[in-house]
């Protein structure tokens, strides 16, 4: 037996544990990205404000609540259902929306960031428009 030998094995079973570790791990990960679900939302379901695009949303059910996720928002809604989720997330993009505009002149620059994609995304309606007026070419 060279001295080389337990050293060797030493190092097979490091590389053993680090390779099961990755792969449990990367388990965990892809079982967790089946169970999300990815899609667009269209409304905001608020008086006064529309979305002129929708905004990309993650659903996920970690077994105890739905969490529904704007990435781009950095925002989260939660509930026992999905529903209740993508009514919580409304309700937060909503509150974060007027909340900005209230305090447009006093942003930073990230929260003005934020408020640039969210004047870009949602649209306020005029309470005055004229729906004959709008219908026209």
């Amino acid at each position: 037996m060279s001295v080389a030998e337990p050293q060797l094995r030493r190092l097979g079973e490091e590389v053993r544990q680090v390779r099961d570790f990755l792969v449990s791990d990367l388990s965990l990960k892809l079982e967790k990205l089946a169970k999300r679900r990815l899609l667009l939302l269209y409304s905001l379901r608020y008086p006064g404000l529309r979305l002129r695009n929708p905004i990309a949303i993650s659903l996920e059910d970690d077994g105890a609540q739905v969490i529904a996720s704007a990435y781009d928002l950095e925002l989260f809604g939660y509930g026992e259902t999905e529903g209740e989720a993508l009514d919580d997330l409304r309700h937060t993009i909503v509150d974060l929306y007027l909340t900005l505009r209230e305090n447009i002149n006093t942003l930073g620059a990230l929260p003005k960031q934020v408020w640039e994609y969210l004047a870009d995304t949602v649209e306020e309606e005029s309470r005055y428009e004229n729906p004959r007026s709008a219908a026209r070419f």
